[in-house]
């Protein structure tokens, strides 16, 4: 699923883009774009797209210097996005000096819903339909069924017949997510189901890459190193990753890039990125992940991909890298992996606008809709980010949950008090610490996992 993205590279380097605070404008006609565009190619679907810079805030400089950031990519000044047939456009942060366009060159009706769904759920912008006008739902309401990040749960069962005996008193125990990992030489989907992990991220089918092993090449008959790859291959097979990456268990769309049946030599199917990934040349530390001891030995510390050997998952891929001819260097550059989580991470808060924040008898107003998480944290407090391991930065004081199968809640809450249909998220027992009038805190919401909505400063009044 790392690989998986559907507005993937175009929204936020390598992954959906930030979620707007407010909702998004119509973008601008065409014609008064300025003061450029970015061609580009995403490097996990393969497909081409256009970058409008379409707020008042863009110079030719800053749009020029954004586009560079994207995978080969070509700014043009002064001209917009044009093609003879698109999907639509996605609109990021409409209405601000920031604001920008996504545009999906193509006619294909059969990608539109999971376009949309991209841009509006994990992208959180406003999706302005073209070719997809009428095949996909009212724009700004996608169909919200399965798209509500389901929380991963550890889950215990019997071991499969003819198997070993598990590890937790002869249980087998696997955590639903997709840094989730089951017992080494066992399969995942065996132990936990792919539903809810398909929730926690972005799934698109895209082409693997078109690399080919030589048919002479002396790995094929090699059975040290033939052996190495079925060593990984076990590996991937063991994680969530498989709900996305195998044709057994992705949707009926198909994998997302590269996947474990691919053949003869598997990891063909990567694409540079996604093996610089795998090599931890590049780092995916954002898309969050389970300390060993609770993940059944498998780490994602060190290679990109979890395992119970990191050395020795680094260095295959290291192989594979260099095989193709890249070295550790090519990617110096390159932007970490996790979109919208690694943007999110980088992002410094400014003081609350007016009537936002925590009044003096506790009630907790913000804006840009529904929430599904809302958070007080210290004024100092890092960015959450995604679970298991980032979702509660040092100097949360306090956050509550609702549950992906509950409505979400309305601004006006009150500070500490858990609500039907939620659950405080933190602390685990008790009250939060009180809020101290004339300090400064931080107030955090996410519409859902990943999707920011109010992030600001307040001081809670004396």
């Amino acid at each position: 699923m790392l690989g998986a993205a559907l507005l993937v590279s175009s929204l936020g380097g390598l992954g959906a883009c930030q979620k707007a605070e407010e909702e998004a404008a119509p973008a601008p006609e065409p014609a008064a774009v300025a003061p450029g565009r970015c061609i580009y190619t995403s490097p996990f679907t393969q497909a081409e797209e256009c970058r409008d810079y379409t707020g008042k805030g863009w110079s030719a400089e800053t749009a020029e210097a954004d586009c560079k950031a994207l995978a080969n990519s070509t700014f043009t000044k002064a001209e917009a996005c044009a093609y003879p047939k698109t999907l639509g456009r996605c609109v990021l942060d409409g209405g601000k000096d920031d604001e920008y366009s996504i545009v999906f060159p193509g006619e294909d009706a059969a990608q539109c819903a999971s376009t949309q769904r991209g841009c509006e759920l994990f992208g959180g912008g406003k999706f302005l339909p073209d070719a997809c006008e009428g095949v996909i739902d009212e724009p700004g309401n996608p169909d919200p069924e399965g798209s509500v990040f389901q929380w991963p749960t550890q889950v215990c069962v019997d071991p499969k017949a003819g198997e070993p005996a598990g590890e937790n008193g002869g249980k087998v125990c696997t955590f639903g997510a997709i840094s989730g990992c089951t017992e080494p030489g066992r399969a995942f989907t065996d132990y936990a189901s792919c539903e809810p992990v398909l929730t926690q991220r972005p799934y698109w089918p895209a082409p693997p890459s078109d690399f080919k092993t030589p048919d002479d090449d002396p790995r094929l008959s090699d059975p040290q190193w033939l052996g190495e790859l079925a060593w990984v291959t076990e590996q991937v097979e063991a994680c969530g990753c498989v709900c996305c990456h195998s044709e057994k268990a992705a949707p009926a769309e198909g994998p997302s890039n590269w996947y474990i049946e691919a053949g003869p030599i598997w990891t063909d199917s990567f694409y540079p990125t996604g093996l610089a990934l795998a090599a931890g040349w590049v780092s995916s530390a954002a898309l969050g992940a389970y300390p060993p001891d609770e993940n059944n030995g498998f780490s994602r510390d060190v290679a990109g991909l979890p395992t119970t050997d990191p050395a020795r998952m680094v260095a295959f891929f290291e192989g594979e890298l260099l095989r193709r001819g890249f070295k550790k260097e090519d990617f110096a550059s390159e932007t970490p992996f996790g979109g919208p989580l690694y943007e999110q991470s980088l992002y410094v808060p400014s003081d609350c606008d007016a009537g936002q924040g925590v009044d003096a008898a506790g009630k907790i107003t913000w804006t840009g809709g529904d929430a599904r998480y809302v958070y007080i944290l210290s004024a100092d407090a890092k960015n959450p980010g995604a679970p298991p391991n980032l979702d509660l930065p040092e100097g949360t004081l306090w956050r509550l949950d609702v549950p992906w199968s509950a409505a979400p809640v309305k601004s006006g809450i009150t500070y500490g008090e858990i609500l039907p249909n939620t659950k405080q998220g933190h602390p685990a027992e008790g009250s939060p610490e009180k809020l101290v009038p004339g300090t400064k805190y931080y107030l955090y919401v996410w519409a859902d996992v990943g999707i920011p909505i109010t992030r600001c400063l307040f001081n809670v009044p004396l």
